[in-house]
């Protein structure tokens, strides 16, 4: 059975983060212990530590005043501090279904040869509270086109790090996808887990928002992107646009 460290970093934003340790502590799986990143702001409030004694598992808080040091480096330094087999990534604005570690855990252990697994997602955009699937077999012309993968619903091998590097704290957007495109084109094997376990939630305060202050900033960290990697121009979308275009059917009915 593989164990998991489950690296969850943040921000100023408590009360995301309580819902998202909820979710944490609700989880079936019986070997994990939790990774929990502050990145700056303001320091954990005492009912986030007082939720954390009560984990029935091992807790490591790693803890940074100002000035942040960004998302890619923040989870880089969960990852040094993880000791589990494997370890899956959870921002403090999304959720887990209760079975969502060990259906991961799972997928490690059946295949040996994967680097890298992933579930299903449910994309939730709250300004309208509608909901669309994202559910993708991986491809890798298609990954190249368009990022299906949130990194909240996905988990990796300790030594995909070792083989293939950590986050680029260089990468301000966009870190995970660069990171599983080095992983899958360095001949790493990711894996689709069928059935939804993640929630993703679109809204202004995420940094997946697309708002216009955001957008100069993120398509100018595609370009650099497709540079990287030799891909073709990469349009801005965000994950609620992205399971727009790739699971339609899925979606026909949602708003």
């Amino acid at each position: 059975m593989a164990s998991i460290s489950v690296v969850l970093p943040t921000r100023n934003r408590p009360a995301f983060l309580r819902e998202a340790l909820a979710t944490v502590a609700a989880q079936s799986h019986l070997e994990m212990e939790l990774v929990l990143v502050r990145d700056g702001g303001t320091p954990l409030d005492d009912e986030a530590r007082g939720f954390l004694a009560t984990l029935e598992f091992p807790y490591i808080l790693v803890e940074r005043d100002d000035p942040p040091e960004g998302l890619a480096l923040a989870r880089d330094r969960g990852i040094e501090r993880a000791r589990g087999d494997a370890i899956a990534f959870l921002d403090d604005d999304d959720l887990w279904e209760r079975g969502h570690v060990k259906q991961l855990a799972d997928a490690l252990d059946r295949d040996p040869e994967a680097s890298v697994v992933y579930s299903d997602a449910r994309i939730v955009e709250e300004a309208s509270g509608g909901q669309r699937l994202l559910a993708v077999d991986f491809d890798l012309a298609l990954f190249g086109r368009d990022g299906f993968i949130p990194p909240s619903s996905f988990a990796a091998r300790r030594d995909a790090f070792e083989r293939f590097g950590l986050f680029d704290p260089k990468m301000a957007y966009s870190e995970d996808w660069d990171w599983l495109l080095r992983v899958a084109r360095g001949g790493g094997k990711i894996e689709r887990v069928r059935g939804v376990s993640t929630t993703i939630r679109i809204h202004s305060d995420g940094l997946s928002a697309l708002t216009p202050d955001r957008l100069t900033d993120r398509k100018r960290f595609l370009d650099e992107l497709s540079r990287r990697h030799g891909l073709g121009p990469i349009e801005p979308k965000t994950f609620w646009e992205v399971a727009g275009t790739l699971c339609p059917d899925g979606n026909a009915s949602r708003r």
